[in-house]
């Protein structure tokens, strides 16, 4: 790309390629989610956008349908067993944010900050899990038990990663159009970078790591 297009050039061609993915996983998502009646889809097609966002991030933005039809049937129901527990904290964290108002306010804040820390540590787990299960191919037992731990063990990580998510949230939420064309590919993509990073730092030689592709940043 940079060979053809050069300076500036090159770099708008990329970041339109760049973006294009997006909107293309974006898509998938949808499709995944309506093709699993919702329930059973929403996590396989996490899982299969998680794993193409991946493969964009290492500068692989090629055959993005043929990968992510191909990573949804292979973790179909693997990725349901990985991040039902995850799912199901993020939807009582949530329950219990729609009945708050209702409940004496003395009751209220105490269970206010209990369901949004819990809401925010089952979604970075979540998102943990997807980009382990996107880069290793571990146990179900063994991904998940990495998952929980990793945001207590990168308080860094985490406080960035809620920090960032809730800034994406905000500019879609200002910007609603946005989402049917990046509202979840971009929450994704940001937030697998943060992941990624730290596993590079705590486990760079991972004994069942995928070989990874040479990173190849969209600036250059």
């Amino acid at each position: 790309m940079n060979a053809e297009y050069g300076g500036w050039a090159g770099r708008i061609m990329v970041w339109l390629r760049v973006v294009s993915a997006l909107i293309v996983v974006n898509l998938l998502f949808a499709a995944g989610v309506i093709a699993g009646l919702v329930v059973l889809g929403t996590l396989p097609a996490l899982a299969a956008t998680t794993a193409s966002l991946t493969r964009l991030r290492d500068g692989d933005s090629t055959g993005i349908v043929r990968s992510f039809v191909a990573e949804y049937r292979r973790s179909f129901w693997r990725a349901n067993l990985l991040g039902v527990p995850f799912a199901a904290a993020l939807l009582v964290a949530v329950a219990d944010l729609a009945v708050l108002p209702h409940l004496p306010a003395q009751f209220g804040a105490a269970l206010l900050v209990v369901s949004w820390v819990v809401l925010a540590y089952a979604a970075v787990a979540l998102v943990a899990g997807l980009v382990i299960e996107a880069r290793y191919r571990d146990g179900i037992r063994a991904t998940r038990r990495y998952a929980v731990s990793l945001p207590l063990v990168s308080p860094a990580m985490t406080v960035a990663l809620v920090v960032t998510l809730g800034v994406v949230a905000f500019a879609l939420s200002v910007l609603p159009m946005l989402v049917p064309l990046i509202g979840v590919s971009v929450p994704l993509y940001v937030a697998g970078w943060f992941v990624d990073h730290r596993l590079a730092q705590l486990d760079p030689e991972h004994p069942h790591a995928l070989q990874r592709p040479p990173v190849v940043s969209p600036a250059h």
